[in-house]
């Protein structure tokens, strides 16, 4: 079960998947609500809370049990954002692939700033309009085995696209081949670069690169100043892609996300807008 909630001025996602609730927006009683989650955790077995918090709010989610896993600097308009999450099992706390993720990180680390990109002039990029949300949830399904949110659900992306997000896609003659999204906070300016996702066949074609460019463009153009990402720790493409648009490494979610039909660990990765 994937259910997103409203608790007050709070929203939550309460996810069978990937075995968590994932606090999307904090209301005025952090307080209430956080005792609220760990009802819900507890009644359903649930291993792992996972919340983006402000300064302000902090310390009282590590009084709660939180612990900080990463930050995002000025995403809200007079504080920075904290990534806290909470574990209700001592296993969800130990990474499987600490080792290989640490491995990528420390690779990324050598890779230097090049924002340059470009990709062949036989591939049509263009933001998805709603008649594309069929063939852009086939496009997801392709690519993913599982995801933490239904975009393989074109009902979903429909919804989605109604309310705060972007999605982008590269066609290679009428064919998806690439697609992104924009996941837009439109309160405090900022934005998630998220859901990528290329066909094995068209990987290493600088495509996804060439998508964070055209997004970082437009989200620009549109008054966004803090643009970050939630990054699968064990892909080299994606966090080498964003080392090389200039994206700050702030942190690392253990066992964060059911993706590809493993738990994962995600990299933070920020970027302020010029």
């Amino acid at each position: 079960m994937e259910k997103i909630i409203e608790i007050n001025d709070s929203v939550i996602q309460i996810s069978d998947l990937n075995d968590r609730i994932y606090i999307m927006k904090l209301g005025k009683d952090a307080g209430e609500l956080i005792n609220h989650v760990d009802k819900i955790c507890t009644e359903k077995k649930l291993s792992k809370v996972f919340a983006k918090v402000s300064g302000n709010k902090k310390e009282l989610f590590e009084k709660n049990g939180y612990i900080c896993e990463g930050k995002l600097k000025n995403y809200f308009l007079d504080d920075d954002a904290y990534f806290m999450s909470k574990f209700f099992e001592k296993s969800r706390k130990i990474s499987k692939f600490s080792k290989e993720a640490e491995a990528v990180l420390n690779y990324v680390k050598t890779v230097g700033v090049n924002p340059h990109t470009k990709i062949d002039e036989k591939f049509h990029l263009k933001i998805a309009n709603e008649t594309d949300a069929e063939k852009l949830s086939k496009h997801y399904s392709k690519v993913f085995k599982t995801y933490p949110f239904p975009i393989d659900d074109p009902n979903y992306i429909l919804k989605t696209m109604q309310t705060n997000v972007k999605y982008f896609i590269i066609e290679d003659n009428g064919k998806i081949v690439a697609a992104s999204s924009c996941e837009m906070d439109i309160k405090n300016k900022c934005v998630e670069m998220t859901d990528f996702a290329v066909l094995e066949e068209y990987q290493k074609l600088g495509l996804s690169k060439y998508l964070l460019y055209i997004m970082e463009k437009i989200m620009k153009d549109n008054g966004y100043r803090v643009f970050y990402t939630i990054a699968r720790s064990m892909s080299y493409g994606m966090n080498i892609t964003f080392k090389k648009m200039g994206y700050i490494y702030s942190g690392t979610a253990v066992n964060n996300t059911n993706i590809c039909g493993n738990f994962e660990d995600m990299n933070f990765w920020y970027k302020l807008s010029e």
